[in-house]
């Protein structure tokens, strides 16, 4: 068994941006990811201050490379247990799929998000090229060009509110329910920001390079430059719930924390999506640098108070 002073669960922006901050705190680290991503499909990484283009693997490893002046053990692996120890102070016992296992002082969950994507013929093909979900993150690339908008079959409102969020970025923007009905009221404020409604199933689309096609099912097909689509969010891990932290949101489970990331498990700490799914890429590498931060206190108190016990 090895020591550490924090384990970090996940290592794709949020868990990296944690293990920087600590490694810079001199704190000892140890971030175990399975090489999962969930950007790992996307073309591009935007939206990201100082990075105005760049794939998610290159970000990652550029990341990676920072890390390597400090204390800090990349492994990849699962981690499939954690278990806690009795004492004056949190303590864990960290077990990984290959077998390896680690003692640490503190957690930091940042094991993500997984997208569930529309249930219709070549979405998941296109995944991550022409078929995105965020506008903040892929509208810019594609503006005022046809776009289209898929909604999720059971949730019209979510397609409705992203159809509406995507027309800023263009004033041809056509919202596909898959089946669905609208009422009235979104009727009219669909209309009210030029946005056009087929309520028909989608037979499936077929991408091409830099255009995609929205098949319907009598055959008509629609071309557009980008199809975005709503998605289902799930957590990647059940370790929070495992852990017995307290879980918020029906759909993508998120661990409940305060302001620092701390979740209702002493010495248990959840950042970026894996606490705030809303995140985007740079908040949740944000998110994930205060969460460091707060570890790294309660850390220091418990070194204090074990000083003066002495």
């Amino acid at each position: 068994m090895s020591d550490g002073d924090v384990v970090i669960v996940g290592g794709s922006l949020a868990g990296l941006q944690a293990a920087l901050t600590l490694g810079r705190a001199r704190r000892r680290v140890v971030v175990v990811d399975d090489g999962r991503p969930r950007n790992g499909p996307a073309r591009h990484v935007h939206n990201f201050l100082g990075q105005p283009s760049i794939t998610p693997a290159g970000l990652l490893a550029s990341a990676r490379e920072m890390l390597a002046p400090y204390d800090v053990t990349l492994v990849t692996d699962r981690v499939e247990e954690i278990k806690p120890s009795a004492g004056d102070f949190p303590r864990f016992d960290v077990l990984t799929g290959g077998g390896d296992r680690w003692s640490s002082r503190a957690i930091v969950l940042a094991t993500g998000l997984t997208d569930e994507l529309p249930d219709v013929p070549g979405v998941a093909e296109g995944w991550g090229d022409q078929v995105v979900a965020c506008p903040h993150c892929h509208g810019w690339e594609v503006r005022d060009r046809p776009l289209a908008q898929l909604g999720m079959r059971g949730l019209p409102e979510r397609g409705v509110a992203r159809a509406l969020l995507l027309s800023r970025w263009s004033d041809d923007v056509l919202l596909f329910t898959d089946g669905d009905d609208l009422g009235a009221e979104d009727l009219t404020r669909l209309a009210a920001a030029g946005v056009r409604v087929r309520t028909e199933r989608v037979a499936g689309v077929e991408t091409r390079p830099d255009a995609i096609d929205v098949v319907l099912p009598g055959g008509e097909r629609i071309e557009r430059r980008a199809l975005f689509v709503v998605t289902r969010q799930h957590q990647q891990s059940d370790l929070a719930a495992r852990l017995g932290c307290r879980l918020v949101g029906a759909g993508a489970g998120a661990a409940e924390t305060d302001a620092t990331g701390r979740t209702s498990v002493p010495g248990v700490w959840a950042a970026g999506t894996t606490a705030i799914p809303a995140l985007l890429a740079i908040g949740a590498a944000g998110h994930a640098s205060t969460v460091a931060t707060d570890v790294h206190a309660v850390l220091l108190d418990e070194d204090v108070t074990a000083a003066l016990r002495q």
